[in-house]
């Protein structure tokens, strides 16, 4: 009898933690691994190891070699090395609302270079000169500039965030979030 309810009381535990599992989003998955490097695979099977910053509810943020980098969670195709058992929620409610727009504006603001990369390679380069509630605008470096140049084209591409699988900045300490 008592290894019945024993065996009764364990599969209960089991049933509870896949129920727990089961609610766990892939935002907490990544917060769980702040500060720590892991391999994003990105359409086209292009892969990032990144060292994991910020993450809100779409988006993580992180740095790749001597550069900040900010992912939309639909870009991601996989994730390596991650431990199967880490999860946590983020602390404030705040940041867990935060969508990409929000770092993608702190980026326009403090006038960050950045490099938008699609599935197929570079789409913009430049400094973000708008943004709506889901495309960008990007004031392209003119043919012949260097990134150091304070000068820019009157050009501007519009990017919609869907086109978008990360973006790239120079400035280490331009890590959104």
């Amino acid at each position: 009898m008592d290894a019945a309810q024993t065996a009764e009381f364990d599969a209960a535990v089991v049933e509870a933690a896949r129920l727990e599992s089961s609610r766990v989003e892939l935002a907490d998955r990544l917060r769980a691994h702040q500060g720590q490097q892991l391999s994003l695979v990105l359409p086209g099977n292009r892969r990032l190891s990144v060292r994991v910053g910020a993450v809100g509810s779409d988006w993580l943020s992180g740095t790749l070699a001597q550069q900040s980098v900010l992912v939309p969670l639909s870009a991601l195709r996989a994730v390596d090395g991650m431990h199967r058992s880490a999860a946590r929620a983020e602390a404030g409610a705040t940041r867990r609302r935060l969508g990409i727009m929000e770092p993608i504006r702190r980026l326009s603001r403090d006038r960050s270079v950045v490099q938008v990369q699609g599935s197929e390679g570079l789409l913009a380069q430049g400094r973000i000169s708008g943004v709506g509630r889901d495309f960008l605008e990007i004031a392209d470096f003119a043919a012949g500039e260097s990134r150091g140049s304070a000068a820019f084209s009157a050009a501007r591409r519009t990017l919609p965030l869907h086109s978008i699988c990360w973006l790239q900045s120079e400035e280490q300490g331009a890590e959104p979030g």
